[in-house]
């Protein structure tokens, strides 16, 4: 029996030039068997990362292993064993959903047509009109229920729960949950909705630039940092401060000094969207042509 290595996808010293954008070097492990979240402010290279990743876009130089293996002479294993859901819709507007069901059936071995009908009755997908005539909701829920039932061990998933209302969302995230009750199985995982992966996600990488500038387990973000809140700012505050924010009721930011206390003074551990507003905070008050070098605030 073929061993699994650790790593459902190891991407090595990754350079893509896109002209006005540029990923540099990147490396990255996405483990497998969790939950990997990937954020980051508009124009970071979320969705280029993810593109480059399935190959609709083609990178400069560096290496990309699915389960350790090269793309090249197993593209057939690859291929059946990694499924996307992408921000835009890939779908021709004229196909009617129930002939995508077939057509995905015929290329994919392992897709389950029997969870297919039961996901599209749950979610009101009605499969015999054209999917122009879908709303953008409904677009990314038949989606990502057909990357679901593709039968992959890899779900790479863009922006799945943008547009969709919230009872359906926590709807998805659930389907995420049940997918990863396979220790074989794993996601990945783009979104600005960071609320998500509070509640699902193990681990988080942020991407700035092109560049990682974040790459942990949520468990270890959360709890090397605190969100702090205090009526007044004191010059010992400010030496360890990310990300300040002042409003009329005082100052926010967040700190890896977990002995700060006082009058006026609260802390709590940050959620995924603090730590990532306060973060963004901080790159942003470096100016934005600042050395992504001596952005450092992770410890990385």
């Amino acid at each position: 029996m073929e061993e699994m290595t650790v790593n459902a996808l190891e991407i090595q010293n990754l350079c893509v030039n896109l002209g006005t954008f540029r990923i540099d070097n990147l490396n990255l492990n996405i483990k497998r068997g969790a939950i990997t979240g990937l954020i980051g402010a508009n124009g970071a290279g979320k969705s280029t990362l993810i593109k480059t990743i399935m190959r609709s876009v083609r990178a400069e130089s560096g290496k990309i292993l699915y389960g350790g293996k090269r793309f090249a002479g197993n593209e057939r294993q690859i291929f059946s064993s990694v499924a996307c859901v992408f921000d835009d819709l890939i779908f021709s507007p004229a196909a009617k959903p129930k002939r995508l069901k077939r057509a995905y059936a015929g290329v994919y071995p392992n897709f389950d047509g029997e969870m297919y009908d039961k996901l599209a009755a749950k979610f009101n997908l009605p499969q015999d009109i054209k999917v122009h005539k879908y709303s953008f909701g409904m677009k990314k829920k038949l989606s990502f229920i057909i990357a679901l039932c593709q039968g992959a061990e890899l779900l790479i998933l863009d922006e799945p729960t943008s547009g969709i209302d919230p009872y359906d969302r926590n709807e998805l995230t659930t389907l995420i949950q049940e997918f990863m009750c396979d220790e074989s199985h794993t996601v990945l995982f783009s979104t600005h909705i960071t609320e998500d992966l509070d509640k699902i996600a193990d681990y988080i990488v942020m991407m700035d630039g092109g560049r990682i500038t974040l790459n942990d387990s949520k468990e270890n973000i959360t709890e090397t940092y605190r969100l702090v809140r205090c009526t007044n700012l004191t010059d010992d505050m400010r030496v360890g401060a990310i990300g300040i924010k002042q409003d009329m009721f005082g100052y926010t930011f967040v700190t890896k000094d977990k002995n700060i206390s006082g009058e006026g003074i609260q802390v709590k551990t940050p959620t995924i969207e603090e730590l990532f507003v306060h973060f963004l905070g901080e790159r942003k008050s470096m100016g934005a042509d600042g050395d992504t070098q001596s952005f450092n605030i992770f410890g990385i």
